[in-house]
């Protein structure tokens, strides 16, 4: 079967005999070393599979969204994100479609669980990718370039942190089927003929496409390669002449490019694949580059001139800028927006780690055999590798030229991986998460390189005997390369598993063991309905099944307009803090403030405040240190810190809570409050830890609540605090603990929107208080007079009712409603008046009941028989039937069915530019309306199939936002819109219990 390729490798190998050993080993013996590096990839990857949890914290996530695909192949909703309402499923659902293929494929033949299919399925994935980098290198170049291709891969640690075992993120998969889809392409394109070789490419190519773009979030990186690819290399052709090869070009790869878009739009309408709009604009483009393969082909027949490359070059030109004023014309300035999404920053991207940029030097270093990495980014390596996939680039460059100069068919052979090489390296220089896409580039054009001599070494024109000893004297030479490198990752799997053994030994994984006490606490001891706030790095550990398994209100990937209002909650104190956590059914609250913990909020806070708007963008202080009890000094009523080496800084405030001292610094001081803790250890002796906190964020309700503090600011401010937040579990720092110290790592608070933190009883005449939050107290026996000062954190109270209770034991021996028509606003708490007798009994409670939102929605949403987005049930100036499932903690009576909108915003003072050093935020969260649906008479506890037929005027969002634009101007910044189903009914909130 004749091909191209074949008939030149016959004509250069004319000039050098190879001994048949040699063409036998090259061929068949290098595959299967190739099958051993795969093997020895995949056991490397698969050292981490024995821990109990993962080791990426969104592979929590995707092991609940791959449970849901076993039963449903595409999942449809997810009830643990975005409380109360959940999410629709959306995005790279191909991911979960795949892993659960995969495991009733595995579990029919091995019998394999579950988790056992999931842990084994980036291991999997990794060894896959060694071959395909062998099967692209070896079409690309030859098979010495994929088998190098394919060593380098083996053991490159930065390809494995991303298919080990306990990282099933997109990455992997995407690299996967996007380099077995190139491998078939080729292929396809290689063939001159069509053959079953050339059948069975484009088959494989058109299946794999939209599994590739369906599996990964960035999975425009793989269509916009094979669209580049279109675009310029007929461009090419046609502009030195080749128009034969244009033709052939033309007529074999748009077709196969299109149909495999075409693809993937079908798959996007079955919620497969996620970038449905990019694929549209993809179809535009191709559509675009037909035009211009039509002008290029047949534009001599209506009279263009071709006679030379000037001409020819003027053709392109012109029509590409006619193609892009109809571009234009049709998109508008929407196509600078759509082609800004990509860069386009935010306050919160500012804040996360892996869309980070990276400094040339450490992209190069990263490529090395042995890489150093320190949080997430390398700063020490050999650079090795980068340097071969430099050589590799010269090759290509050159092969490039000659192909043109020669007019080559197989031009785009050399033109995919340099716009694949240059493309992923930019990507990666933007953002370090790329670092892994970009090592599929760099290993291909490094094995390249290391091929192109072993090419060197066969066209020499010295015997067999000699040129087979060069090939063997330069695999000794760079064999130790793919050794190095493999066991140097190995090592690493193994030392990172047994430090996380040593952190957590009874589930070992990525959740510290104060995180894994407190989530199996709240499992056991909190509604199955319950949601639970923390910073949003938590969320997936609080929704995973292997865990709490209880809601998030933000997580990794869900809730980012929340984040801004967790981080104003927690970054600021008094009303300024206080934010409707209500409104999302919030229960329980988790603060992790371990200063012996790398994971935890002290070294994650600074971006926390930027968000909550407690600093500004400028603000380049430290938001917390941890200072030895023995780095403190005390002289003449001041407190110093010592830094080491004998620096010395004098903090504004120390709080000793060991011995109960306050000191305040005069002079000039360093903004820092230092906070003296009281640590226990296992003999109960006291271990002082000194925090220093920000004076801008020291006394936030994040301080308070992580170091449990009780001094306030403004009186009262800490009783009200601790009255709506009441400490209910406390998991300590694993490791300390078995050194024999007591780091309360994790707190968990349980939390009500109205509490009482305060009571007065009336005594002739005047009042005397008798309880507080922090001093406790008894109510006084028989007829009194007292005053309930009512903390409402976040929401006001509003038509209120109060009821006392009196318990013997279990008994209820008293009930009385002592007030009615309850009215206190949040920002002006005024004490409620109430008159009782209250009997000698073991307990007592105050509740209030008034209206609130119940219930979490527990199903799919549809609207009119559609699959529904729950944050967005129906669009302004739209109608229809709503059909869901709504799960209740208990029976209520006359639930009202409503439609909630909700705008998330934030004010920029001193102007909307996020990279100003003055830059900061005011976030806010406003609730615009209630739209009715229906009265429901009664609801039983747990799940209910609720209907309504609703309609949102047009205007019920909008002219909301046009308000905050006329009062701020462009100071006013929309981060989402919501439309929610909320359901309502008269709610019992428990405002004191006690004796």
């Amino acid at each position: 079967m004749k091909t191209d390729v074949k008939e030149k490798r016959k004509r250069k190998g004319a000039k050098a005999e190879l001994s048949k050993f040699y063409v036998l080993f090259r061929e068949y013996g290098l595959p299967i070393i190739v099958l051993l590096f795969a093997y020895v990839g995949y056991k490397i990857r698969a050292v981490t599979s024995s821990y109990k949890t993962f080791l990426d914290p969104d592979t929590f996530f995707h092991f609940e969204m791959y449970k849901l695909a076993i039963h449903e192949w595409i999942p449809k909703y997810y009830a643990y994100a975005e409380p109360p309402m959940g999410i629709k499923a959306s995005g790279y659902l191909a991911l979960y479609t795949m892993q659960a293929l995969f495991y009733k494929i595995t579990h029919a033949l091995f019998g394999w669980s579950e988790l056992q299919a999931f842990k084994v399925w980036p291991p999997f994935v990794g060894a896959m990718i060694v071959i395909a980098v062998f099967l692209v290198g070896r079409k690309l170049h030859s098979n010495w370039a994929g088998f190098w291709g394919a060593g380098l891969m083996m053991g490159f640690y930065g390809a494995i942190t991303k298919t080990y075992s306990g990282n099933n993120r997109g990455e992997g998969p995407f690299m996967m089927f996007f380099l077995f889809a190139f491998y078939f392409l080729l292929v396809y394109l290689d063939e001159k003929d069509w053959n079953w070789k050339k059948i069975a490419g484009a088959a494989a190519f058109l299946i794999l496409s939209p599994i590739y773009m369906g599996v990964w979030t960035g999975s425009p990186l793989g269509v916009m390669i094979f669209l580049a690819t279109g675009a310029i290399v007929p461009v090419v052709f046609f502009a030195f002449g080749k128009i034969k090869e244009l033709r052939r070009f033309v007529f074999e790869y748009y077709p196969i490019l299109g149909v495999s878009i075409v693809l993937g739009l079908i798959g996007a309408h079955v919620g497969f694949v996620g970038i449905k709009n990019f694929l549209i604009f993809s179809l535009e483009v191709l559509f675009a580059m037909v035009a211009l393969a039509v002008v290029m082909l047949y534009g001599e027949r209506v009279g263009l001139n071709y006679s030379d490359l000037a001409h020819r070059l003027g053709t392109v030109i012109g029509v590409s800028i006619a193609g892009f004023l109809a571009i234009y014309a049709y998109f508008g300035k929407d196509l600078f927006n759509f082609l800004k999404a990509a860069t386009r920053s935010t306050p919160l991207y500012q804040t996360v780690a892996e869309l980070q940029g990276l400094s040339w030097s450490q992209v190069i270093k990263t490529f090395s055999l042995k890489p150093v990495y320190r949080n997430g980014i390398v700063v020490k390596g050999d650079s090795i590798i980068f340097l071969l996939s430099i050589a590799g680039l010269v090759v290509l460059l050159w092969r490039f030229y000659r192909h043109v100069k020669e007019g080559s068919y197989e031009l785009y052979k050399d033109f995919m991986p340099i716009f694949y090489y240059f493309g992923v390296l930019y990507l990666f220089q933007q953002a370090v998460r790329f670092s892994f896409q970009a090592s599929g580039a760099v290993i291909l054009l490094a094995g390249i390189a290391l091929g192109e001599a072993f090419i060197f070494v066969e066209n020499m024109k010295d015997t067999t005997t000699t040129k087979a000893l060069y090939a063997l004297f330069l695999v000794l030479i760079l064999f130790p390369m793919p050794y190095i490198s493999a066991d140097y990752s190995y090592t690493n799997q193994k030392v990172m598993m047994n430090s996380y053994r040593t952190i957590n030994p009874e589930m070992p994984g990525s959740v510290p063991e104060a995180w894994t006490d407190a989530l199996l606490w709240l499992r056991n001891n909190s509604d199955p309905y319950a949601t639970v706030l923390s910073w949003w790095d938590y969320g997936y550990w609080e929704e995973s099944s292997l865990l709490s398994h209880r809601r998030a209100v933000s997580d990794g990937g869900h809730g980012y307009d929340r984040r801004y209002i967790i981080a104003k909650f927690f970054s600021h104190y008094d009303a300024k803090g206080e934010v409707d956590l209500e409104a999302w059914e919030d229960k329980y609250v988790i603060t992790f403030l371990d200063p012996f913990d790398g994971q935890s909020d002290f070294g994650k806070f600074g971006a926390i405040a930027y968000l909550g708007g407690a600093i500004t963008h400028g603000e380049s202080f430290g938001m917390f240190g941890y200072v030895p009890a023995q780095n403190i000094l005390i002289q003449n009523n001041t407190v110093y810190v010592n830094l080491g080496n004998n620096q010395y800084i004098k903090p504004k405030m120390t709080i000793d809570l060991v011995n109960g001292h306050f000191y305040k610094a005069n002079g000039s001081a360093s903004p820092y409050v230092l906070y003296v803790v009281p640590y226990k250890t296992s003999n109960n002796q006291v271990y002082p830890v000194g925090i220093l906190a920000y004076e801008k964020i020291a006394f936030s309700n994040y301080v308070r609540l992580a170091l449990h503090l009780p001094y306030s600011i403004n009186e009262w401010d800490a009783q009200k605090l601790f009255a709506n937040f009441k400490l209910v579990y406390t998991g300590y720092n694993g490791y300390l603990k078995r050194q024999g110290i007591y780091d309360p790592s994790v707190r968990v608070y349980e939390f009500t929107p109205f509490a009482i933190y305060r009571m007065d009883f009336l005594q002739n005449g005047t009042w005397k208080p008798f309880y507080s939050t922090m001093a406790g107290g008894k109510l006084p026996l028989g007829n009194q007079t007292l005053r309930l000062w009512i903390s409402a954190f976040g929401r006001d109270v509003k038509n209120g009712t109060i009821i006392f209770e009196a318990y013997n034991g279990t008994k209820l021996i008293e009930r009385k409603v002592v007030a009615e028509n309850v009215y206190v606003n949040r920002l002006n708490e005024t004490p409620v008046e109430v008159h009782l007798y209250v009997p000698n009994a073991t307990k007592y409670r105050f509740l209030l009941i008034q209206d609130g939102p119940v219930g979490v929605t527990n199903g799919p949403v549809y609207v009119d028989g559609k699959l529904a987005n729950p944050s967005w049930v129906i669009a302004p100036g739209q109608s229809g039937t709503i059909k869901l499932t709504e799960a209740f903690d208990r029976n209520y009576t006359n639930v009202e069915f409503t439609l909630r909108g909700v705008v998330y915003y934030y004010i920029a003072p001193n102007g909307p530019d996020i990279y100003k050093p003055d830059f900061y935020l005011e976030p806010h969260m406003d609730i615009v309306g209630y739209i009715p649906v229906k009265t429901i008479p009664s609801v039983k506890k747990g799940d209910n199939v609720i209907t309504g037929k609703a309609s949102v005027p047009a205007d019920f969002i909008d002219s909301y936002i046009n308000e905050l634009k006329k009062k701020y101007g462009d100071k006013v910044v929309i981060v989402s819109k919501r439309i929610e189903p909320i359901f309502i009914a008269k709610k019992t909130y428990v405002l004191w219990e006690g004796s």
